[in-house]
């Protein structure tokens, strides 16, 4: 079980919900290679959705791969870069968040 602010979650949720957040980062690279116009929104919806993860399971607020997955978050919505480095940041967060599910799945099993 996942504690979390309100109470705990199973696994199985905490698992399908980081299947979920790779989807969420892995649509900001056709958005950028389509030069979308609300790609910028839609990092930020994303951003403040990772706060209130945060906000809401207490042990991401020490993990620093989630911390760095914020940062590059946060990078991407405010900072100019190219394509290549768009392309470098997004695998780089769904490595992140692969590791995430790796260790909350391995130190919470049940």
């Amino acid at each position: 079980m996942i504690k979390t602010k309100y109470y705990a979650i199973p696994n199985a949720y905490f698992a399908n919900y980081f299947k979920f957040l790779i989807g969420r980062v892995w649509k900001i690279l056709p958005m950028s290679e389509e030069k979308n116009q609300h790609l910028k929104m839609y990092m930020e919806s994303l951003q403040r959705e990772l706060i209130g993860n945060m906000n809401l399971v207490e042990e991401l607020k020490y993990d620093g791969y989630f911390i760095t997955l914020l940062n590059k978050i946060e990078f991407l919505i405010n900072e100019e870069y190219n394509h290549d480095i768009c392309r470098k940041e997004i695998f780089e967060c769904v490595e992140l968040i692969k590791k995430l599910q790796n260790r909350y799945m391995i130190n919470n099993e049940g």
